[in-house]
């Protein structure tokens, strides 16, 4: 075998572990997400005995594959790969505005196309939740879609 052949196979043998790998890391992201589905909403809380919404993305993504992101949405907002929602992939983290005035101040993680978990404050429903993507309060709040995770379909 050449060494051009080889250090093709080698460059092809990367590119396949690093998109598998990045797969993995995913999943476990999710899965991790889903472990605290119904853990209690608490202000400045990042732990499994309570979480904020931006406490829940840190601890899920510190937890499930050691990346450290910063503490606040805004930080969260102000960081971090900016990507379009039609590009957004499970683990990327959803950023809102659910306030008048539209400043960040809501994170949660997508699970697929259609949802995200978050740790949420108001309304019927408290603490750590599965929420559609079409929701009526949080769907048209969206403000964008950052990751944390390079890949090399990027």
């Amino acid at each position: 075998m050449s060494k051009k052949s080889f250090m093709v196979m080698l460059v092809f043998f990367y590119a396949a572990n690093a998109v598998y790998a990045d797969g993995t890391l995913r999943q476990s992201i999710i899965e991790t997400a889903k472990l605290y589905q119904g853990v209690s909403y608490r202000y400045g809380a990042e732990s499994p005995k309570g979480f904020d919404c931006s406490g829940f993305v840190r601890y899920v993504y510190r937890t499930a594959a050691g990346i450290e992101i910063p503490r606040s949405s805004r930080s969260i907002w102000a960081s971090g790969q900016s990507i379009q929602i039609t590009e957004a992939q499970p683990g990327d983290i959803v950023v809102f505005a659910t306030r008048t005035g539209g400043t960040v101040d809501h994170v949660a993680i997508l699970l697929d196309n259609n949802s995200v978990i978050h740790a949420v404050s108001q309304g019927p429903k408290t603490g750590v939740i599965i929420s559609s993507l079409a929701d009526r309060y949080f769907g048209p709040r969206i403000l964008g879609v950052k990751s944390f995770i390079i890949t090399m379909e990027r």
